[in-house]
């Protein structure tokens, strides 16, 4: 068998266990595999993002790669490059490693989600919602310690959304969650007491933990809420931690490098970020330490509701 590629032939001879679909925002897609153990992985990481079969996805006359399709294959020991993604009859990695097949199936499935999603505005940002029901947007480049800061604040009571996209209803400006697993880096591993193996199953895949949210905390997933403050995190070791007030316009500018979708909203996303910021108060967010960073938060968010209760 081909090192490289699998014909229409093989792919016919193979055993699958399972398929399932999945609907990730506005992204509908499948995904078979032949052997549990990557099903397992499948299940993991994407679980909370599948649903029963949908006829609608499917096109009447038939149209080739809708709708979208992966396929997880191991071959097993005795093949080169023994694993295999298909994104339908085109073979996306072939690797010795499993890690690096499943890393690349699930980096694709959210960006197909952030590309395919035109229902909302979406954000690079994590997002959260506090126990007093205020929508929190956490904007940042990678390395700012943005999906630590989120899960860190789930720990501590809030709700999770995401750990990658800040979603904006166009309509209501409200926060939608967007629960995918967790990503946290191995440096994070020690603040949340480092990963478990459980049925068999390591959710810590080439360096990267796979977190799901009720692992964190049983329930932690929130619904849809007003937004009320965007905080732009930035970890620095050992520094103090400081919660900085920002104008509206730096704070709308912190968002607008964060927006994702440019080619479907163009000048629609500045007219939304202005909106939404309307109601919502700005602050970057520097902090050494994740305990200190998230009382930060928590503090702001209590103020906040206490000045709300007393004006109502």
């Amino acid at each position: 068998m081909s090192t490289t590629a699998l014909r229409s032939a093989d792919l016919d001879s193979i055993r699958w266990k399972a398929e399932q679909a999945f609907r990730s925002l506005s992204y509908y897609f499948t995904i078979r595999w032949n052997t549990e153990r990557l099903g397992k992985y499948v299940r993991h990481v994407l679980g909370v993002f599948s649903v029963p079969p949908d006829p609608s996805e499917t096109r009447t006359p038939p149209t080739p790669g809708l709708p979208p399709s992966y396929s997880l294959i191991d071959l097993g020991s005795r093949e080169q490059r023994r694993y295999r993604l298909l994104y339908g009859d085109g073979l996306l990695i072939s690797s010795d490693k499993k890690a690096d097949v499943l890393n690349l199936l699930f980096w694709h499935v959210n960006a197909e989600t952030f590309w395919q999603t035109g229902d909302f505005l979406l954000l690079h940002a994590g997002s959260v919602v506090s126990p007093a029901g205020q929508g929190i947007l956490l904007p940042g480049e990678a390395g700012s310690g943005k999906t630590t800061l989120t899960a860190g604040l789930v720990r501590a009571g809030f709700g999770y959304l995401s750990d990658e996209a800040g979603v904006i209803d166009p309509v209501t400006g409200r926060l939608h969650p967007y629960p995918k697993t967790l990503n946290l880096k191995r440096g994070s591993f020690r603040l949340f007491s480092g990963p478990k193996a459980s049925d068999g199953l390591d959710p810590v895949i080439a360096g990267r933990w796979y977190l799901r949210p009720d692992e964190i905390r049983p329930g932690a997933v929130g619904g849809p809420c007003e937004l009320r403050f965007v905080i732009a995190p930035r970890y620095r070791e050992g520094a103090p931690t400081e919660l900085i007030r920002t104008s509206k316009a730096e704070t709308i500018r912190d968002l607008w490098d964060s927006v994702w979708g440019l080619h479907r909203y163009g000048p629609r996303a500045l007219h939304l970020l202005a909106q939404v910021m309307r109601r919502a108060d700005g602050y970057r967010l520097l902090f050494g330490d994740l305990d200190e960073g998230v009382r930060a938060i928590g503090r702001l968010t209590r103020r906040a509701a206490r000045s709300a209760g007393r004006s109502a």
